[in-house]
């Protein structure tokens, strides 16, 4: 399946020596074909001319009891689980411009440093000059703890056990059977989770929170999700057994296609409603403001009044 990241124009400004140049948008486009395994899995499309470069490094789990990504405002970052002790990071370098010279000289301009398992990312300020891009593609122990942050750019994580803090501003985060301890948080952008169990709690501000759980039970303490000015929706099978608390303010629209809805406990006041499934629990706990909600399965619809 092919997914893509398009990254938006970036319009420039520029003096009056430049009049026929400041007209120009720069446009970088990186699509992915499935999981990327390396840079060379990346398909970069751009109006400009297009400078691209890789380097890679390998570190101990001991080096980086944590792997962190932070401070960046033209990152993407891409973390997949494997068996092996050790981190394969690559980092995919990308400048587009008006020639190729100038690609180039930005692309040389883009530095990725590394202290422990940190790493910090720095390049041209000018935006006249062009537009640059790190995308990472990470590669890490199933227990890594990781520490995730990007602007601007989408953070994407798989098959990573350990304890896990995503944070993302105007990017959406992608976060798939992941069972440890996850701490995700956007503003202006999307949640999207999917498995079965873990201490999860997902937040999004100005942006909606999709979850998607599989098997009859949630295996793990909890997992809880809220959005403030998004909408929530909620994809578990009709067989689930673990117990749901949705909270909502008392005009949110509720639509619900989960059998266990036609015995749930409604609590209405004029500013709150508290809708409980599957007994007294709290595994799963939901709440938004400014949101509608939506509980989903393979079942028929079981409307909530």
């Amino acid at each position: 399946m092919k997914s893509v990241v398009a990254l938006g124009c970036l319009a420039l400004s520029f003096t009056p020596a430049r009049a026929q140049v400041r007209e120009r948008n720069w446009n970088l486009n990186i699509n992915v074909d499935g999981d990327a395994q390396g840079c060379a899995d990346l398909k970069v499309r751009s109006s400009g001319e297009i400078a691209r470069a890789a380097e890679s490094f390998t570190l101990q789990k001991s080096e980086a009891p944590t792997l962190e990504m932070t401070g960046s405002s033209a990152a993407q970052i891409q973390v997949r689980g494997w068996s092996r002790p050790e981190y394969s990071v690559e980092a995919c370098k990308i400048a587009v411009a008006e020639d190729r010279g100038q690609a180039e000289r930005l692309l040389q301009g883009i530095q990725v440093n590394r202290a422990a398992g940190r790493f910090r990312v720095n390049g041209s300020s000018d935006g006249s000059s062009g537009r640059w891009q790190v995308y990472f593609i990470v590669h890490a122990p199933q227990d890594a703890n990781l520490n995730l942050e990007t602007t601007n750019g989408p953070i994407s994580v798989r098959e990573v056990n350990g304890r896990l803090n995503l944070n993302a501003v105007n990017g959406p985060v992608s976060i798939q059977n992941c069972a440890g301890t996850v701490d995700a948080q956007t503003t202006n952008g999307p949640i999207s989770f999917a498995g079965s169990g873990g201490e999860v709690h997902l937040n999004a501000h100005n942006g909606p929170i999709s979850v998607r759980v599989a098997g009859d039970n949630w295996n793990g303490s909890q997992l809880e999700a809220r959005t403030v000015n998004g909408p929530l929706s909620v994809d578990v099978p009709n067989s689930f057994q673990s117990g749901i608390r949705l909270e909502t303010s008392g005009r949110t629209p509720i639509s619900c296609k989960l059998d266990a809805c036609r015995n749930a406990r409604t609590d209405y006041t004029s500013d709150q409603r508290t809708i409980q499934l599957n007994g007294s629990a709290d595994t799963i706990r939901l709440s938004t403001e400014n949101g509608p909600v939506s509980l989903r399965s393979s079942g028929k619809s079981a409307p909530i009044m």
